[in-house]
């Protein structure tokens, strides 16, 4: 089986390692023949080979958002999940317009286009969150506004072209994710929860936590059946501090809060993405040990102590092989223990090692 990836970041390079072991072939599509995918597929093709691309894949998945139309239009019939799924994750209004439509507790908002943002967010009241519908993520295109010149200045980093969301700003108890899988006939199955924390619109960290939120397992099982989903579906959702639950955004590919599944499951997220993506039987999601994992943000392997985070039990490094960028996810480790109180314990431990400053 041949498996074509949109893609030569991190999340395909995970999963061609992930699938390697099972047998698979992968080629890789990427205007860079240095990604971390492009590096360890069995084939790396530039995008002006998408013809060849196609006609040596059986089956083509997608590791990020942000492909070009032309592409999309080439591949259509042979991408899992759906590129109808893709579209709507490319638009943010669009997303929030599925959530409400399906009655799924979002946020309230509004859309706007550039001309009117600075009347709508007057009128939809302060402070809010707006973010650009296209093109955003690891916190990009997104703002909050707490005064009515925050606008202005978010406007100058946008085309007059663009259109935006206006979202209220939720002061929320935790973030947290819900990762499921579903194959072609209808079977789905859910990973366990893990708790988010963010700097700056970034994960820096996440980890299970032994519980469950029934209306949040509802909501993913449902979304994957109301969209025939086939594959790796991920949605982040706020915990409000009077137990209320709210949808924030779905992703449909592996997620980063899904990496601690790697050692922490039976079966990780890229695995299960395969599997159902080829008609192979689910992998079980369920938990071995409790498990956690911390992004490493704009630093390059000289610049981490080697020694004393290997030394920490249950400890494991992903190095992505990156060029260093400010605040680039360059690698994740991935975290283990005996308990939660254990994994919250030597996650602390790792931030401190890692980040005795913030974030470069």
């Amino acid at each position: 089986m041949r498996v074509g990836i949109l893609g030569g970041g991190q999340l395909g390079w995970m999963t061609v390692l992930e699938g390697k072991r099972m047998g698979f072939e992968f080629l890789v599509l990427d205007p860079d023949p240095t990604a971390p995918a492009s590096k360890v597929a069995d084939r790396w093709l530039p995008p002006e080979r998408v013809n060849e691309f196609i006609k040596e894949s059986n089956v083509i998945t997608y590791e990020f958002e942000h492909i070009e139309e032309e592409i999309l239009e080439k591949v259509y019939d042979l991408t899992l999940p759906s590129l109808d799924i893709l579209e709507l994750k490319r638009s943010k209004i669009k997303e929030k317009e599925l959530y409400k439509k399906l009655g799924y507790p979002t946020p309230d908002f509004v859309t706007a286009c550039w001309e009117n943002l600075t009347e709508k967010v007057k009128a939809f009241g302060l402070p809010c969150v707006v973010k650009a519908e296209r093109l955003g993520y690891d916190g990009k295109g997104q703002y909050r506004i707490y005064h009515p010149e925050d606008v202005e200045k978010a406007l100058k980093n946008h085309s007059k072209e663009e259109r935006f969301l206006i979202e209220r700003l939720i002061d929320f108890s935790f973030e947290f994710s819900l990762i499921g899988v579903r194959d072609a006939r209808g079977n789905a199955k859910l990973y366990p929860i893990t708790v988010n924390q963010h700097e700056d619109g970034i994960l820096l960290y996440n980890h299970t936590r032994a519980f469950q939120i029934r209306e949040a397992e509802d909501i993913v099982l449902s979304l994957m059946e109301n969209l025939n989903f086939v594959g790796l579906l991920a949605v982040e959702f706020f915990y409000t501090w009077d137990g209320k639950i709210l949808v924030n955004e779905f992703a449909p590919r592996p997620h980063n809060t899904g990496h601690y599944s790697l050692d922490g499951c039976y079966t990780s997220q890229f695995e299960n993405l395969l599997r159902a993506i080829c008609g192979l039987p689910l992998g079980s999601t369920k938990l071995k040990v409790p498990s956690g994992m911390l992004n490493i943000l704009g630093l390059s392997l000289k610049e981490l102590d080697l020694n004393n985070l290997l030394s920490i039990e249950g400890v494991k490094l992903y190095w992505y092989g990156k060029e260093k960028r400010p605040r680039r996810k360059m690698g994740h480790i991935n975290i283990t223990a005996n308990s939660e109180q254990e994994i919250e314990e030597r996650l602390e431990r790792l931030v401190n090692l890692i980040y005795s400053h913030e974030p470069s």
